[in-house]
């Protein structure tokens, strides 16, 4: 369990230093082994983003939602996911129950840039 935790503390601080895709390489063997964890799938949810693998990220993140449909992270970010795809149809939903769920002024605004191009 200490090298598990070790493992996702290095993802994390590759994430943050920049190094999404050195995150998801040690992140992707954690999530096969275990699959119904979700803060190491929401970080590599996060890492795919990041690195632009904008598919990759979105199986992950509709894995989450509907593991959780009232994580409000989740929900943005798998609708800021959309949107990056060109797919404003699709991501809005996605923002408008995360800003409800979570007031937020990156929500909000993330509500007002695609309901603008819907």
């Amino acid at each position: 369990m200490d090298d598990l935790f070790e493992e996702y503390r290095r993802a994390v601080v590759f994430l943050e230093s920049g190094d999404p895709l050195s995150a998801a390489k040690i992140l992707e063997p954690m999530v096969a082994a275990e699959p119904n964890r979700f803060d190491v799938r929401l970080l590599l949810a996060r890492a795919y983003f990041h690195s632009a693998q904008l598919r990759r990220a979105e199986e992950q993140l509709r894995v989450l939602v509907e593991q959780n449909p009232s994580d409000h992270y989740a929900q943005f970010v798998l609708g800021r996911t959309l949107e990056r795809q060109n797919r404003p149809a699709e991501a809005l939903p996605h923002l408008r129950l995360a800003a409800a769920m979570h007031p937020s002024e990156e929500y909000a605004e993330s509500v007002r840039r695609v309901s603008a191009r819907v």
